[in-house]
């Protein structure tokens, strides 16, 4: 019988090693004059320190203009370091060092990263490190052409950083424009997506796919990988095609059609997590910013570096509307029926999510200069966007991050850590219940419903 695992001591742990490591990142970018150039504030350093912890991407400086070389270094480890997890190392090095691991934290590991039971952690994690920087590597070094003059070792370093930024979804860019430089190209943009994709689709299918290449008796996908791949590609062909529609002769004008595909597609592989965009999203419309919400919310894939409630979740939660609609008793997508418990606890992440978005938007807000509706503009559409890509751990923006108050940058550091850890890890730890169903019943009685 598979054993489920307390997330309370990982999600204590991570949460506690975040912090520590956005303060000290923070604290290094900061105190360290040849880490930045200029004057940099102590809750500007937290920010990018934290951001770049939980590879969220938000900034509110340039990170091309404001740090050195040094501290772009100290960017990309914190990158490097929340990409993979920070538990993920720690565990790894006491499995090297031959000391034994808590079982609650094996059975964690195990549950979060591979598809199927009876898996060893030391190969588990062997496989991870070693899958995420060979990937990393390969991406860097066909970038290296693009980015650097003649293969320079200034552009072998631009090459590294967006490997690695892209690979863990954290949508850092060490360049004075970002990417914006490259939406009339194919070879980067291409490249970028492929990383994003390598990183966000979860490891449970790479290690799955590497036992099918290992052991080639397995006759069936498992149906996290199935409905995994199904709402991944879905959501990505979802998203360029209404980006494409919406932004042709907008925020697309005077790109080639091929062009435009690009920018379509890459947006909206991009939109799940990673928050690297080719075109400042201040020329999109209202309809596009809105699409771009969407697919925050739902996010990447589980097992992987990327934020959101999981496409698992949303595919979940889908197949149990679409089976009530149908008449069917119980939910079932690919002739396998869903437990109750796995719908209870989507709904109820999807639940957590959507009131932890109200509450940071409230926040958000509430501290902005009380004014009607109609002078407001779309304040409320850009904070309620900046909201969503800071839990998401997206990146994306509208433009207003550098220009936000204290309190409001407060509140989104505040957002991103909940991003990362995971609404419902967190509200377990918090709260002090266990996230072991209880079996007991009290008699049923109805109510009545919509």
């Amino acid at each position: 019988m598979r054993v489920a695992a307390r997330p309370s001591l990982r999600s204590t742990l991570f949460l506690a090693l975040s912090f520590a490591l956005a303060a000290l990142g923070g604290a290094l970018l900061l105190w360290l004059p040849w880490m930045h150039h200029g004057e940099l504030s102590f809750l500007d350093a937290l920010f990018t320190a934290t951001s770049a912890v939980c590879v969220t991407g938000l900034t509110v400086v340039n990170t091309a203009t404001a740090f050195t070389l040094a501290g772009k270094v100290v960017i990309l480890v914190l990158i490097q370091l929340g990409g993979l997890g920070i538990m993920t190392f720690s565990t790894l090095f006491f499995v090297l060092m031959g000391r034994s691991v808590p079982v609650s934290e094996s059975l964690s590991l195990k549950e979060s990263f591979a598809p199927y039971p009876g898996v060893d952690l030391k190969p588990l994690l062997l496989t991870m490190v070693a899958y995420t920087f060979l990937t990393e590597l390969l991406i860097a070094f066909l970038l290296w052409p693009a980015l650097g003059e003649d293969l320079s070792r200034e552009g072998l370093f631009h090459a590294l950083f967006h490997a690695v930024s892209a690979f863990c979804n954290a949508g850092f860019s060490d360049l004075p424009r970002g990417l914006t430089s490259y939406r009339q190209a194919f070879y980067l943009p291409g490249l970028i997506a492929l990383a994003i994709l390598a990183g966000n689709t979860g490891f449970p299918i790479v290690f799955e796919v590497l036992q099918r290449l290992r052991f080639r008796g397995r006759k069936r996908w498992s149906l996290h990988t199935r409905l995994t791949l199904t709402v991944h590609g879905g959501l990505i062909l979802l998203g360029g095609l209404l980006f494409l529609f919406f932004e042709k002769n907008r925020a697309f004008s005077g790109l080639s059609w091929s062009q435009k595909l690009v920018n379509a597609f890459f947006l909206s592989i991009s939109a799940r997590t990673a928050g690297f965009s080719l075109i400042d999203l201040s020329h999109f419309g209202e309809v596009s910013l809105y699409v771009l919400i969407f697919l925050m919310f739902i996010g990447a894939c589980p097992g992987s570096t990327g934020g959101g409630i999981k496409t698992t979740t949303f595919g979940v939660l889908a197949a149990a509307v679409i089976s009530r609609l149908r008449g069917y008793s119980q939910p079932t997508i690919f002739r396998r029926t869903i437990p109750q418990d796995m719908i209870f606890r989507a709904l109820t992440l999807a639940a957590l999510y959507t009131f932890t978005i109200y509450m940071a938007h409230f926040l958000l807000i509430f501290e902005a200069p009380s004014r009607t509706f109609a002078l407001s503009g779309t304040e409320f559409l850009a904070r309620l966007f900046e909201v969503v890509s800071a839990l998401g751990t997206v990146g994306l923006s509208t433009g207003i991050t550098p220009h936000l108050s204290p309190w409001a940058k407060g509140v989104l550091i505040g957002t991103m850590y909940v991003g990362r850890v995971g609404v419902l890890s967190l509200a377990i730890l918090l709260t002090g219940l266990s996230s072991r169903p209880k079996e007991f019943y009290y008699p049923k009685e109805e109510v009545l419903l919509g």
